[in-house]
This record gives C-alpha cells, structure tokens and sequence, in this order.
C-alpha cells in the first residue's frame, strides 16, 4: 500500500511537482501559494524525493478522526 505524504518545496511548485511524478510519485495536490504537493508514495520512496531539487521536507500525511457530536465521550 502506499505511503501519503506531504512535500513542502521551496522554489517553483509545478516544477517540483514535475520531478516528483518522475521520480515514482503519485501527485494529488499542488498548493503553490504555500508551498505544499500532497500525494502518495511506495513504501521506502520518501527518501529518494527528499533528495530532489527544490524539495525543502517530505512527511508522512497526518491523519486525525474526531468521534460525532453524538458519540460518548471516550
């Protein structure tokens, strides 16, 4: 299964984005006003992307679930 990651970029997003999809990922989102590509990954291909130009960080996607308004408290 892959891997969600969060790529923050420090130049030209489309560009970055360009490399990344060459370089085996899966890119979802561009958000070039701060920054940031989301997208998937295989496992164990975090650290060939961190290596690329104009890639700042690569994370894995943090995911959070909050109980319904209705549920009992935990």
């Amino acid at each position: 299964m892959d891997e969600r990651i969060t790529v923050a970029v420090s130049g030209d997003a489309d560009a970055v984005a360009r490399e990344l999809r060459e370089a085996g990922m899966d890119v979802e989102q561009i958000l070039g006003a701060v920054g940031i590509i989301t997208g998937s990954v295989a496992p164990g291909g975090r650290a060939a992307l961190a290596q690329l130009p104009g890639v700042a960080s690569v994370e894995a996607e943090q995911t959070f679930h909050i109980a319904p308004p209705d549920a009992e408290i935990q």
